[in-house]
């Protein structure tokens, strides 16, 4: 008799231990392929309304990640910033955040790329003519290298005395990434020069 009651007992802990155990996992569960799921997780884990979000392997080709874009409109402070969130020890963490950027997210494009000569999927970002008027201003344009933890930009200043100049970041070392950024502008700018310092 109480080696029945011992046994129902243990029974009944184990139960108890393997509901909690699969509650706990479900928990942590996400369907990267449904953009409100990552978008809730995403506002979970940082305190800023989500500007933009997207999943994909960033930080390697075996691992899936969650990119999250924020943005900071303050009297004294003003840009956007991404974060890379990761399943760390079965739980969802910000591994990584770019810093505050020079940006917004109204009028931009922005969206998940790859490249051939790099390892997993980065994040493109473009300003187009946000900061732009009749008397000039700047384009900013970013690829996000979240494996490396780089951040590559253009930064491309219009100046009716100036002319139009543009600066690429120190950092860019592949010559398709300087291809590219040339490229894109060329189109609309074909007089052009290139810089070596931000005029920021």
């Amino acid at each position: 008799m109480l080696l029945n009651n011992i046994y129902k007992m243990i029974g009944t802990i184990s139960l108890l231990l393997f509901l909690v155990g699969c509650g706990k996992k479900d928990n942590n569960q996400v369907n990267y392929n449904d953009m409100r799921a990552i978008k809730n997780l995403a506002a979970q884990l940082i305190d800023k309304k989500i500007e933009f979000v997207a999943s994909g392997n960033f930080s390697s080709e075996e691992t899936k990640s969650i990119v999250a874009g924020t943005e900071v409109s303050g009297k004294n402070q003003w840009g956007i910033s991404f974060s890379l969130i990761e399943k760390i020890d079965d739980e969802f963490e910000v591994v990584y955040n770019t810093g505050l950027l020079e940006g917004s997210f109204d009028k931009c494009i922005v969206d998940k790329m790859k490249l051939s000569s790099f390892k997993g999927e980065m994040v493109y970002y473009n300003s187009k003519d946000f900061y732009l008027g009749t008397g000039g201003g700047d384009v900013f344009l970013y690829i996000i290298n979240f494996s490396a933890k780089e951040i590559y930009y253009a930064h491309l200043i219009v100046q009716k005395s100036a002319g139009v100049s543009l600066y690429l970041s120190e950092n860019i070392e592949d010559p398709m990434i300087r291809k590219f950024f040339i490229r894109y502008f060329k189109k609309d700018y074909s007089a052009l020069r290139i810089i070596k310092s931000d005029k920021l």
